[in-house]
């Protein structure tokens, strides 16, 4: 018995909001500090700008990208604002979960090594993500400090779904509700 259309919702994860949201205070609380025993209310005032310019750039990577995933009879279409993939199910070679700590290492692995360069890599894998809604900490602005902070996080163990296809492509989708859709994908896979 071959199954109707099945649609999955994006998850989206506010990390790097939240992160600047929690640093705030402590950056507010030292400008404060400066300010007050110099007389000069400079350093308060640089210490603002920085916040707000940090949580400006915190929204915008957490609020970048939004796709939706249709499982339907014989394909799965992965589609968001700027380009729509359909990929028939047995182009598929398997979807297992992952974390984004995981995912991270996977697509360096996978693709960086000493003969590629590091644009040819950005492309990799931005062509990776390019369906994941979930920021993974591909790119820092805080050397660092922040994505291992973010990767401690509960919500951020939440897995995300590795799809990989029989033409060596790999994708990172990023469900809400992951496992239903690995489910899915195992099911349709029984019924053909």
């Amino acid at each position: 018995m071959l199954m109707g259309e099945i649609r999955f919702r994006t998850r989206r994860q506010w990390h790097n909001t939240l992160m600047v949201v929690w640093m705030a205070p402590f950056a507010l609380l030292t400008g404060t500090i400066i300010s007050v025993s110099t007389g000069r209310f400079v350093a308060m005032a640089i210490v603002v700008v920085i916040v707000l310019l940090g949580l400006l750039v915190a929204l915008v990577r957490d609020m970048e990208r939004r796709s939706v995933y249709r499982l339907e009879k014989g394909t799965l279409t992965l589609s968001n604002a700027r380009e729509r993939l359909e990929i028939p199910l047995d182009r598929i070679a398997d979807a297992s979960l992952i974390d984004r700590a995981a995912a991270r290492a996977y697509i360096r692995q996978r693709h960086y090594d000493k003969t590629t360069n590091w644009f040819e890599w950005r492309r990799k894998a931005r062509e990776f993500v390019r369906f994941c809604t979930v920021d993974i900490g591909l790119t820092t602005l805080t050397f660092g400090l922040g994505r291992s902070v973010i990767d401690q996080l509960p919500n951020a163990r939440h897995d995300l779904v590795l799809l990989r296809l029989r033409t060596g492509e790999d994708l990172l989708l990023s469900p809400q509700y992951n496992q239903d859709l690995v489910d899915a994908l195992g099911r349709r896979f029984t019924e053909r």
